[in-house]
């Protein structure tokens, strides 16, 4: 098992054996009462990851620069992914669920996570439906961010040009 201090996590991809091991490793490191980034990032959203993975992190970026203290699981994904193929390879099908019902549901029954900041378009998305779903019934805190959120979140690290262009996508859907 690959133990780091919270710096650590941030700055690499971790990996575990099985997702309830990669489950005890967020919530060994991540600390308690963090909010988490919740939207599309394989389905839904612009409809393409890469652009996804672009709003979900300047999100995080923005949030933290508003001082909002986030669990990122962004360096899980490492893990989470190579999982996911393992999972496959053993003849599953479908959503890959061990993601949400082992992972994510260990990471927010045990106090890691406490409030959802949710992307515009989080319900195109079937993990952060699930995500929502799984923090309202914990009783968790739930933010709705805006297209304007996200606009600007998107301007402090992309130019104008661009920005238009993936926000054009994430409101066609």
């Amino acid at each position: 098992m690959y133990a780091a201090g919270p710096r650590e996590l941030h700055d690499h991809g971790i990996e575990a054996d099985t997702f309830e091991a990669l489950a005890e490793i967020a919530i060994q490191n991540a600390g308690r009462g963090l909010g988490m980034v919740c939207g599309p990032i394989t389905t839904g959203g612009t409809g393409h990851q890469i652009l996804n993975l672009e709003i979900f992190n300047a999100t995080v970026h923005g949030l933290q620069s508003r001082e909002k203290r986030l669990f990122n699981q962004i360096p899980f994904e490492f893990g989470l992914r190579r999982l996911t193929r393992k999972w496959e390879a053993e003849g599953n099908t479908g959503y890959c669920m061990p993601i949400l019902e082992v992972f994510y549901a260990r990471v927010f029954e045990r106090g890691v996570v406490t409030e959802g900041w949710f992307i515009p378009g989080w319900d195109s998305s079937f993990g952060a439906r699930w995500e929502r779903d799984k923090l309202v019934a914990l009783s968790c805190a739930i933010h709705d961010l805006t297209h304007a959120d996200i606009r600007g979140f998107l301007l402090a690290e992309h130019s104008p040009e661009h920005v238009d262009s993936v926000m054009g996508l994430l409101t066609k859907k």
